[in-house]
């Protein structure tokens, strides 16, 4: 997804240098699309926020919630409420927090890539990165 938001940004920016050059040189239709694609971009973009932003807040409840019933005054209790918080984290279901740091980490592995010295590290590279997107490898 990410180089497909890449490639419509660098698209609309020499779309736009063109625009100003040219001053109606260019093709309607291709300024359409890119408009229709940029918006579609978006729209996606925003419902991935949107369901990040859901995930946190309900990590945030939850974790209010339990030091709500727990005592945090002496240690004892502060280390209890740690333990619940940390079980109650680690088993929440959050997919779409999930899909964002396995794009992040393959993203990270295709910057690796771009810079290996060989094709077999580069080739590899690009293989591990796409199996952290499917979520195969953590």
């Amino acid at each position: 997804m990410e180089s497909n938001i890449k490639g419509l940004v660098a698209a609309g920016h020499e779309m736009a240098s063109e625009l100003k050059a040219e001053c109606g040189a260019v093709d309607m239709r291709s300024v359409a699309k890119l408009i229709s694609d940029l918006a579609t971009q978006l729209e996606v973009q925003l419902v991935r926020a949107n369901a990040l932003a859901a995930e946190n807040a309900g990590l945030k409840h939850a974790m209010a919630v339990t030091l709500e019933h727990v005592s945090v005054t002496d240690a004892g209790q502060a280390g209890v409420a740690a333990m619940i918080i940390n079980d109650a984290l680690h088993h929440s279901e959050t997919p779409a927090t999930d899909a964002f740091l396995a794009e992040v980490r393959a993203q990270v592995v295709e910057m690796f890539a771009e810079c290996a010295y060989t094709l077999e590290h580069h080739d590899h590279a690009v293989a591990f990165a796409a199996e952290l997107r499917t979520g195969n490898k953590q």
